[in-house]
């Protein structure tokens, strides 16, 4: 299983290959070892600062892959 660090900062596309945002937390169970979710910033100044509220939940189970970018196998405006 991929490590958290190396899974923040990595940018989120969907299937219509806009870039959603970049992740900025992991949501693990660390009893079964599985990822469960993203929580996925838009960016700019604010985030980089740590000053961004919210962000979207994407759950793990519409994560396509996980490269360079985290692939997604939906649009999250479908879920």
């Amino acid at each position: 299983m991929l490590i958290k660090k190396e899974i923040i900062g990595k940018e989120v596309v969907d299937t219509a290959g806009i870039v959603i945002g970049k992740v900025q937390d992991v949501e693990v169970d660390f009893e079964t070892q599985t990822l469960e979710s993203f929580k996925v910033g838009k960016g700019g100044i604010l985030e980089s600062l740590g000053s961004s509220s919210g962000g979207t939940i994407i759950p793990y189970d519409i994560v396509k892959i996980i490269g360079d970018k985290v692939l997604l196998t939906s649009d999250i405006h479908e879920q």
